[in-house]
């Protein structure tokens, strides 16, 4: 009897399915813009079910729906979502025709760095600022100093090269990235950022906060990608000149190529400077005679809708000379010295879609930095310091998307890294090997919520495991409220110097020891007689180990209209087992003795403002005003004797104290004007800095009175005329305070002129 009922049960089933399946309607149609150009890759849903994506003529296919009202949204990068309802009848084929607007809404770039997926920058739930080409040519930038020198929040510093401190944090905690691969090369930690031309980008991604549960170590300050300009046209062409003060020159060409499935592009730049000296009273100049060539190459072919490959290339050179001296048993002697640096680098990538909701990214990245050093005796041409360096840094990725719906996307991945040193005053260097795995979860619980949750797992063959999970949220009651918050946790593997190094400087006579080094080298120093104090025993140091931190970020942005919008920011840091140098000895020359420690703890916490104007009264008028607070402290240890109860007792103390090189107040005034009538664009940038501690001058690890650098404002200023919507003709004056000070800000030459030409055709 059960087995009859259970037949009979089916057979109904059946004969009702049967008629519904017959029923079910087919949708397609094709997607333009308002240009009428066919868009690919658009995404089509109907009723958040079924869906699909444009083929390369804009044409969508969605078959199986049932019969009823649904409503069909369309989603494309850089244009505004598209609804429309429909109604099918029984087996229908309906066939539609869609028309997408431009992207209209505030701040609508498109970033990947913040969640390694295209996102609208509105959408975005860590705080992120984009720097658009458009804003990278009205400033005449040429290199990624220069433009990241006027962004709120950030600071210049030179040390070892010119590099960039964010939330409080120095250089050697910020990943620097080049269309997501990381650039290697690092002096004392510093990545100069003179290195990197920014004429072929179309913009730069920063990630302020920790991003290991992305992008592993050296994000634990964040993240700056620069992300390159694609082939977009058959053919176009662009070039540069610039000439300005110091006889420094710039040139540069782009060309680009987009035919069918192929598109490649080349790009090439050459700068040169004579250097500049703000203190006629030593022998070496602040900035030598140097010129540097950048040349980058990428192709790309797509097989089908489905499948492409990429490669590209970078390359670059740079060399310097320049005059030293050196004193030798109470002889001053000359010397002349050269340096030279090669950066190369080449990433092969592949993409393949399955089944329209599953992407699989796959790439090899292969890098090598060379670094070479000679100083010579100008009177007899004696060779007196020579150093090679050689770094290569070797990266393998795959990479899952998953796009369930518009609802939920989800990102995973695994890699292997291999990094490698040879350096004459490094001893005893392994290759460091990493493999690593992430995952992110993207949840659009409605239009007003999203929430973001994931974690990457680092094993590292030279220290222990680390994981970095990250969870962050957006919440939008209405276009003109946006509240973000996120937290989560990095890290900052030790570096190859802080463990091995093993360098006295040949002119300053001071010595630096890693921590697996200093025993050795300090025992050195003593049988030569050149240690006059030991302030810690070498034996007592303990090996150094990753730095980690833990840190939350909220914010709000608001559009009370159109014309105005203020964003604000509030961070906390907090770190421990952050790594430092300190002065661990005395040499009888008067220099110190140097090595690494991690110090028990840290934090830095503060917020950024940022108000925007596009005055209703004058649309060529531009308004921006930036302000950082920042408070960054470190706790100490200290011992000191006091009197109690009548008696001399030695007294330990932990307290906080501030950290060095940081500034509390920071700000900017950045206003853009166009004459339309005269075809002229103008502007006028300030940048102020207050007062920060410099120099530890008596080693009690504080700031006194006297070691204070003063606060400074920088003024820039330039102004463009077009000719025939390809030529752009540009005159500039940066520093026009002339502020210059050798000691604490040496990449600052003073006041200087510059006259650049642009020219592109397409």
């Amino acid at each position: 009897m059960f087995i009859k009922k259970l037949l009979l049960c089916g057979s109904i089933t059946f004969l009702l399915a049967v008629p519904a399946l017959a029923q079910t309607a087919l949708v397609r149609g094709t997607v333009l813009s308002k240009d009428g150009e066919p868009l690919e890759g658009a995404s089509v849903f109907v009723s958040s079910l079924k869906w699909g994506i444009t083929d390369a003529k804009g044409g969508f296919k969605i078959e199986g729906i049932r019969p009823g009202s649904h409503t069909l949204k369309v989603q494309h990068v850089s244009f505004q979502d598209h609804n429309v309802h429909i109604t099918i009848l029984p087996n229908q084929n309906k066939k539609l025709t869609i028309v997408l607007e431009d992207e209209v809404v505030k701040g609508a770039e498109v970033i990947v760095t913040a969640s390694r997926t295209e996102k609208h920058v509105e959408d975005v739930s860590v705080p992120v600022t984009v720097i658009s080409n458009n804003e990278i040519e009205q400033t005449g930038s040429l290199r990624l100093n220069d433009i990241l020198d006027e962004q709120i929040g950030m600071n210049i510093v030179s040390n070892h090269g010119t590099g960039i401190q964010v939330q409080g944090f120095d250089p050697d905690y910020t990943l620097i990235l080049i269309d997501n691969q990381p650039v290697i090369g690092r002096t004392a930690g510093t990545l100069d950022l003179t290195r990197l031309a920014v004429g072929n980008v179309k913009q730069v991604e920063i990630v302020k906060g920790p991003s290991s549960a992305l992008w592993g170590s050296n994000a634990l300050a964040g993240v700056i990608n620069i992300i390159t300009e694609k082939a977009e046209h058959p053919f176009e062409w662009g070039a540069t000149g610039r000439y300005g003060s110091n006889n420094s020159y710039d040139a540069a060409t782009n060309i680009s190529l987009k035919k069918s499935n192929f598109s490649g592009q080349v790009f090439g730049n050459v700068n040169s400077s004579s250097g500049y000296d703000l203190n006629e009273a030593t022998l070496a100049p602040t900035i030598p005679e140097y010129d540097n060539y950048t040349f980058t190459g990428e192709l790309g072919y797509r097989f089908s809708k489905n499948f492409s490959l990429g490669i590209n290339s970078r390359y670059y050179s740079e060399n310097q000379n320049f005059r030293d001296q050196v004193t030798i048993l109470n002889t001053s002697e000359n010397l002349v010295g050269t340096e030279s640096q090669q950066d190369v680098s080449v990433t092969s990538t592949a993409k393949l879609l399955l089944g329209n909701i599953q992407l699989f990214e796959g790439s090899v990245f292969l890098s090598q930095f060379n670094s070479e050093s000679n100083l010579d005796f100008e009177e007899t041409g004696d060779p007196y310091f020579a150093d090679d360096f050689e770094q290569t840094f070797d990266k393998y990725e795959l990479k899952s998307s998953t796009f369930w719906s518009d609802i939920h996307t989800t990102i995973s991945g695994i890699g292997m890294n291999r990094e490698d040193l040879t350096a004459d005053i490094y001893a005893n260097v392994p290759y460091f090997d990493s493999y690593f795995a992430f995952a992110q979860h993207e949840w659009n619980t409605s239009k007003k919520l999203s929430l973001t949750g994931g974690f990457r797992f680092d094993s590292h063959s030279e220290y222990s495991s680390q994981l970095s999970p990250k969870f962050s949220g957006l919440y939008k009651p209405s276009d003109k409220i946006h509240l973000r918050a996120s937290v989560g946790s990095g890290f900052k593997a030790p570096a190859f110097r802080q463990l091995f190094l093993n360098f006295t400087n040949p002119v300053a006579g001071y010595s630096v020891f890693g921590s697996s080094t200093v025993v050795e080298g300090v025992q050195r120093l003593q049988e030569d007689n050149q240690i006059q104090e030991l302030y810690f025993n070498p034996n007592e140091i303990a090996d150094i180990k990753a730095e980690r931190s833990f840190a939350y970020n909220a914010g709000i942005d608001l559009f009370p209209s159109n014309q105005f919008s203020i964003k604000i920011n509030a961070f906390r840091n907090n770190v421990r087992d952050l790594i430092e140098t300190q002065r661990i000895a005395l040499k009888t020359n008067g220099q110190s003795v140097f090595s690494y420690f991690n110090l028990n703890k840290i934090y830095t916490q503060g917020f950024e403002t940022e108000l925007r104007i596009n005055p209703a009264f004058d649309k060529n008028l531009s308004v921006a005003l930036g302000y950082q607070f920042l408070d960054a402290q470190r706790e100490i240890t200290r011992q000191f004797d006091d009197v109690v109860n009548g008696q001399v007792v030695s007294v330990t103390k932990t307290e906080y104290v501030s950290l060095f090189n940081r500034s509390k107040h920071t700000s900017n005034l950045k206003v853009f004007y166009t004459l339309e009538k005269l075809g002229l664009d103008v502007n006028l940038r300030i940048r102020y800095r207050g007062k920060y501690g410099f120099a530890d001058i008596n080693s009690n690890q504080i700031i006194d009175d006297g070691e204070y650098a003063e606060s400074h404002t920088i003024i820039n200023t330039s102004i463009a005329k077009e000719f025939k919507n390809r030529f752009r003709l540009q005159f500039g004056v940066n520093n026009i305070s002339n502020y210059q000070n050798e000691q604490f800000l040496p990449s600052n030459p003073g006041i200087t002129f510059y006259t650049q030409l642009n020219i592109k055709l397409y």
